[in-house]
């Protein structure tokens, strides 16, 4: 048991976004001790294909030019996955995004309350130079 990182660096573009999911459904593939790897792989695809579209199209405004690092960490002693993602798009005060009305049907703004309650921990913190996702998922 140890701990595993992929490192990626990708345009910032829709059509890109699944190569993470493709990265990290392999990387659960090669993890035994996953209860429910589908269910798991699902969700972890989701909160991050949210968070690459939030940075897609809020912090580049879908600009084709911009780029999205990201590190993947499963760390099988403290079975946790750890997912940070970096940008030098527009920041943004993630204490003033508001939460989506689930009483009423809307089509956006449910990002960040989807990654909110498929992960442990959702940390963003905005920079002039370069803007850091952290995503925490106790497995």
């Amino acid at each position: 048991m140890g701990q595993t990182v992929i490192n990626l660096d990708i345009p910032a573009s829709h059509k890109h976004l699944n190569v993470l999911g493709a990265s990290l459904g392999a990387l659960f593939e090669r993890v035994d001790f996953l209860t429910d790897r589908e269910m798991l792989t699902y969700n972890m695809e989701l909160a991050l294909h949210e968070t690459c579209t939030n940075i897609v199209e809020h912090a580049y405004q879908s600009k084709e030019d911009g780029r999205i690092r990201v590190s993947i960490t499963l760390s099988e002693t403290d079975r946790q996955l750890v997912i940070d993602l970096y940008d030098k798009g527009i920041s943004f005060n993630i204490t003033e995004a508001k939460e989506p009305n689930l009483d009423e049907v809307q089509i956006r703004g449910y990002g960040l309350f989807l990654m909110r309650q498929l992960l442990d921990e959702v940390i963003y913190t905005p920079s002039k130079v370069e803007n850091h996702w952290h995503l925490v998922k106790n497995l």
